[in-house]
């Protein structure tokens, strides 16, 4: 009889040796993908970072153009005389050329915001399931539920 005993001792250690391997892999697996969460997140901040960047460079750029075109019509306010027309017109074209670089700087930070949003919610989601994992295995969680009452007070 201590012979069953025993055997079902066993049995129950090696389950839970088993159980407790699983869950440490599966916490490694958490850890690996939490880590590689965390790398993406930091490579967009990155890239949003360097893209304020160029928007604060391409506003200069706009800025600057801007006070030459105003410095030249403020000097020929009857018109533009036809010697200085190619360089306004060039200084025209520069500035359109740089407000719709802007334009189209803006909307890819506000793409790259959107995206950086959704991986910093995807990786809350992801932190919020590790650890309502972390706290469901505990130890208390390998015994059965009535003993687990009983010793552990329900607390996991």
């Amino acid at each position: 009889m201590r012979w069953l005993a025993r055997l079902v001792l066993v049995a129950l250690a090696v389950g839970a040796a088993r159980e407790l391997h699983e869950r440490q892999q599966k916490v490694l697996a958490i850890g690996a993908d939490l880590s590689g969460q965390r790398r993406g997140i930091a490579a967009a901040e990155a890239e949003l970072d360097a893209t304020d960047r160029s928007i604060d460079d391409a506003e200069s750029r706009v800025r600057e153009l801007d006070g030459q075109i105003t410095a030249m019509e403020h000097e020929h306010p009857g018109g533009i005389p036809g010697s200085l027309k190619p360089e306004y017109t060039e200084l025209i074209q520069q500035h359109n050329d740089a407000v719709a670089l802007h334009n189209d700087l803006v909307g890819r930070q506000r793409l790259l915001n959107d995206e950086y949003k959704a991986q910093v919610d995807r990786h809350n989601a992801r932190v919020a399931d590790a650890n309502a994992y972390a706290a469901a295995s505990g130890p208390c969680s390998l015994l059965p539920a009535w003993l687990r009452a009983r010793i552990c007070d329900d607390s996991g």
